[in-house]
């Protein structure tokens, strides 16, 4: 009886040892990565474009946080890229002798540089691995760009994830200029393809947990920004298979050094101590569609009524309070010959848990849409061609449906004064009113 006590207390004390181990979160750690030149050969691309591109790319893992970076000045093809995953694999190998030098394509690597490769813990290898720049339509340049950047696991040789970049640059004045655009882009979009690969994701965990928010680990030292989200992960595990639910999101509103503090939009569960969290990448843009009935003046007949739809950008990344935002809309109007308006301006913010309520101020101008369209048959510069300039100011309230997707009531004030013919009435006069409406803004 005594022996079976004493083993009974034994098998609880191991299951009370073991529990913490399973139930600990995880919490990311940098990485060290390799990162090569950008690759481009069987590609006719003029060496004056690519300006400091390799410097911008080192600069976007650099800028992400997570990870200590080492260039390399070799530049492979898409064919190389195999090949050197199979020498990798085959440096694991006690029979295998490697050469002084190894080719690949027009590049050598030496004993030296594989053993500096080997020190990493990632290999990041940038291709082109498309390129088609022309004369289009007797009007413009136009240039497209695709790049691969592969991701080798050193440890097995075996290819983490694979970020796809295609980016576009169109020009009137040059084709020089249309492939510099192109190559400028790269940087931007590589940043967020990089945080889609899932071995590259933020996962952290709760430090603390009050009314409405919560303090976590990581914070500056591993690129977190304000306007991150998080989901708030729970996980089963049941015969040795691992399931991963999300059952919440938080937004991030503060940054330090090493933590962070967030805002809690929803939750199934409660958010605790040491509670499990993981990075949703997003672009760092919302973006709204929206239609709004419009009551407006531009002559000296009282108001008129139309409707307006609308396409707005917010920017969410690095911004919690305050967002930039831009905004394109068309008043179908034909007495008018449709004008399109364009807004950029800032609008504040208070976030309650699914609700938000806000208020927003722009500068802008407008175009009349046919004008426009004859003016892009005959302009040979970059340069948009406006007809009014004005102001527009608004509020909005908003509720957080999914994850993913906000529904949202707005109102809206807008005057713009005529470059052409200030005096409403005319072709070009002046016009204004107020709208309101309603929309979808899509978290991206």
């Amino acid at each position: 009886m005594k022996r079976t006590i004493v083993v009974a207390m034994a098998a609880l004390l191991l299951v009370a040892i073991s529990l913490p181990a399973f139930a600990q979160p995880q919490v990311s750690e940098k990485k060290e990565i390799a990162i090569f030149s950008l690759g481009f050969y069987g590609w006719d691309i003029p060496q004056e474009t690519l300006g400091t591109i390799d410097v911008d790319i080192q600069r976007v893992f650099l800028d992400l946080g997570r990870f200590t970076i080492f260039g390399m000045e070799k530049r492979f093809s898409t064919s190389d890229v195999g090949e050197f995953i199979d020498i990798l694999k085959k440096m694991k190998e006690s029979t295998f002798v490697l050469p002084e030098k190894y080719q690949f394509g027009e590049e050598f690597l030496t004993e030296a540089d594989f053993n500096k490769l080997v020190g990493a813990f990632i290999i990041a290898m940038p291709v082109v691995t498309s390129y088609n720049s022309q004369f289009v339509d007797n009007k413009e340049w136009k240039t497209d760009i695709k790049t691969n950047v592969s991701f080798i696991n050193v440890a097995d040789g075996t290819m983490i994830g694979i970020a796809n970049v295609e980016t576009q640059g169109t020009s009137r004045e040059s084709q020089y200029t249309s492939i510099q655009d192109a190559i400028a882009a790269i940087p931007m979009q590589l940043q967020f393809e990089i945080r889609s690969i899932s071995a590259f994701q933020n996962v952290t965990r709760v430090l603390a947990s009050g009314i409405g928010g919560v303090d976590i680990q990581l914070g500056k030292d591993m690129g977190i920004q304000k306007g991150d989200e998080y989901a708030i992960i729970v996980v089963d595990e049941l015969e040795g298979f691992v399931d991963e639910r999300e059952m919440g999101l938080i937004v991030i509103k503060d940054v330090g050094s090493t933590r962070s503090k967030g805002t809690i939009l929803y939750s199934k569960v409660p958010v605790q101590k040491d509670v499990q969290l993981r990075e949703i990448p997003r672009l760092g843009a919302d973006v709204a569609v929206y239609a709004h009935t419009y009551s407006y003046f531009s002559g000296g007949n009282g108001n008129d009524s139309s409707l307006v739809f609308g396409l707005r950008t917010e920017m969410t990344r690095g911004f919690y309070g305050f967002r930039p935002y831009a905004a394109f809309q068309a008043i179908a109007d034909f007495d008018m010959w449709m004008p399109i308006n364009a807004i950029v301006g800032g609008q504040v913010n208070t976030v309650l848990r699914r609700l938000e309520l806000g208020a927003r101020a722009g500068v802008g101008g407008s175009t009349n849409a046919i004008i426009r369209f004859i003016e892009e048959q005959l302009s040979e510069s970059d340069d948009p061609w406006f007809t009014h300039y004005g102001v527009s100011a608004g509020a909005y309230l908003s509720y957080l449906l999914s994850r993913d997707l906000k529904i949202f009531i707005e109102a809206q004030g807008d005057y713009m004064l005529g470059i052409l013919d200030p005096i409403p009435g005319g072709l070009f006069g002046s016009y204004g009113g107020y709208q309101v409406g309603l929309g979808a803004t899509f978290k991206l």
